[in-house]
């Protein structure tokens, strides 16, 4: 499993020139730039209020509802571990005049697999993943204070030991609660 911020890897091919110190030939990977911290008071990362949107081919899915599901039982755990209160909004993300950061995750495309699936089916299951944008805005105004992009993905090839949508899920609301601890941090 593998959760993104942003960057890529490329390899370099048998005509690029490699830096004096790689083997030619040898595969180059640019550094990404670190992402910088979302700047937010630390009042707002005292309350995460979670909403949910997606293009409709997402939203219309059989499982969009468990897979909300997923995002809301996980969150509510990470939030109750970190003191934070927490909440879901319905429909448009919308400003509603109090202190705290509303998360609008634009879920681009996923896959949804459970541990069930993977232990009944093995590889047959194929891969879990998710892409998501998640905006990051107070809650107060509107006010954005950045965004991340969360890319997850298993590979069926792990076996029943391969990463499934709960773990990724897990996985995005970790990244996310730190971002809130470093904003109370400052």
């Amino acid at each position: 499993m593998s959760i993104l911020a942003c960057g890529c890897a490329a390899s370099g091919g048998p005509h690029e020139a490699a830096p004096p110190s790689v083997p030619a030939g040898a595969a180059v990977a640019p550094v990404a730039a670190p992402v910088p911290p979302l700047s937010m008071p630390p009042a707002s990362a005292k309350r995460l209020v979670l909403n949910m949107m997606g293009p409709a081919a997402v939203t219309q899915a059989k499982d969009w509802p468990a897979f909300q599901e997923e995002w809301r039982a996980t969150f509510a755990d990470h939030a109750k571990e970190a003191g934070v209160e927490f909440s879901v909004q319905k429909g448009e993300p919308r400003s509603i005049g109090e202190a705290g950061t509303l998360l609008q995750v634009y879920v681009n495309d996923y896959r949804m697999i459970g541990i069930g699936a993977r232990i009944f089916l093995g590889v047959m299951t194929g891969n879990a993943y998710i892409d998501a944008k998640a905006g990051y805005t107070d809650l107060n105004d509107g006010k954005e204070f950045g965004d991340r992009t969360y890319n997850t993905t298993s590979s069926a090839w792990g076996g029943v030991f391969a990463k499934m949508t709960p773990q990724q899920v897990d996985a995005i609301a970790s990244k996310v609660f730190a971002e809130l601890a470093t904003a109370t941090s400052r």
